[in-house]
């Protein structure tokens, strides 16, 4: 029977200050979805690999499970499929890690049967599967993951997302604090009310990165990250950043803040030289408020979800 491996990259969500409607695919971590057909009329998960922790088997309780569950229905196709899952990002690490999951469980299915599914019907199905864990309905995770670069969610009813590009000579280093910070729970700590001030500024530095990636400007990127609403609350959630964020800025970043709900951060440069200062600068930082992490310098993800084939992502 035939079988099919789809990669879905990690994401940060949000870029700062765009809360819910911005969203940026990372070239080199992400998910694997392997999907094979067998004689039957169920889906099924055979095995999770590579996570850190117990991750539901349960197509009903698993994020590319449902998602998968939700292709086969809008392609109209019931017969036996078979998900093997391949974790390449902790969970609740900020960086789209069921999202990944979610997009990769859902087009491994399309892939499988024809690829007929346009990549907004995918879209919805990888929603679908991001629902059963962040508790409501976004795309800004799930949209990069299947277009990559930037995205911009306009709307979710109706569902409305655009693909805004890249930009060529961003780098971006990514720190993950050993934290495990949950979606539901970081929504939970949000303001119900900002002032008009905080707004105005938030607006007009999502709407500077919206241009940056339409117009592959990093220097319309640069010095636009500062969330005023969002991130005053999230970090508390992140032992050591007001300090990491001191050290990134010091050490020459153009900006950090958080990536999607956290704990992850990360910092921007247009300079290699300067990305392991700064690298090094946010470790450190951690790691002398006691908190043990991971780095790592990458770019943004031109492709977005795609078939693995002998190592390579079509």
């Amino acid at each position: 029977m035939k079988s099919v491996k789809v990669f879905a990259p990690a994401t940060i969500g949000n870029i700062g200050p765009g809360f819910d409607v911005l969203g940026l695919a990372i070239k080199g971590i992400g998910d694997i979805v392997e999907a094979r057909e067998f004689h039957g009329n169920d889906l099924i998960i055979e095995a999770v690999l590579e996570a850190d922790h117990d991750i539901s088997t349960n197509p009903d309780k698993n994020t590319a499970g449902i998602a998968a569950q939700e292709a086969l229905k809008l392609l109209g196709i019931k017969t036996g499929v078979a998900l093997t899952i391949t974790k390449g990002m902790p969970s609740g690490s900020g960086l789209g890690s069921s999202a990944a999951s979610a997009v990769a469980g859902a087009n491994a299915v399309n892939c499988l049967f024809g690829n007929s599914l346009s990549k907004e019907k995918v879209l919805e199905a990888a929603m679908a599967g991001e629902y059963s864990v962040s508790g409501g309905y976004f795309a800004d995770n799930v949209a990069p993951a299947i277009y990559g670069g930037a995205t911009l969610t306009r709307s979710l009813h109706p569902l409305e997302v655009t693909p805004l590009g890249n930009i060529s000579d961003l780098i971006i280093i990514l720190v993950m604090p050993k934290v495990k910070i949950l979606t539901k729970d970081s929504r939970k700590i949000l303001p119900e009310n900002v002032t008009l001030s905080d707004f105005v500024v938030n607006l007009a530095n999502t709407a500077s990165i919206t241009a940056a990636f339409c117009k592959n400007d990093y220097n319309l990127l640069k010095d636009n990250l500062f969330d005023y609403i969002i991130e005053p609350t999230r970090s508390t959630l992140i032992p050591g950043f007001p300090e990491a964020k001191e050290a990134a800025l010091d050490a020459g970043a153009h900006g950090m803040t958080i990536s999607g709900s956290g704990p992850t951060v990360f910092a921007i440069t247009n300079s290699q030289k300067a990305s392991v200062k700064i690298e090094s600068a946010m470790v450190t930082a951690f790691n002398k408020k006691g908190v043990e992490c991971k780095s790592l310098i990458t770019t943004s993800s031109v492709d977005g979800s795609g078939i693995v084939k002998n190592g390579i992502i079509t």
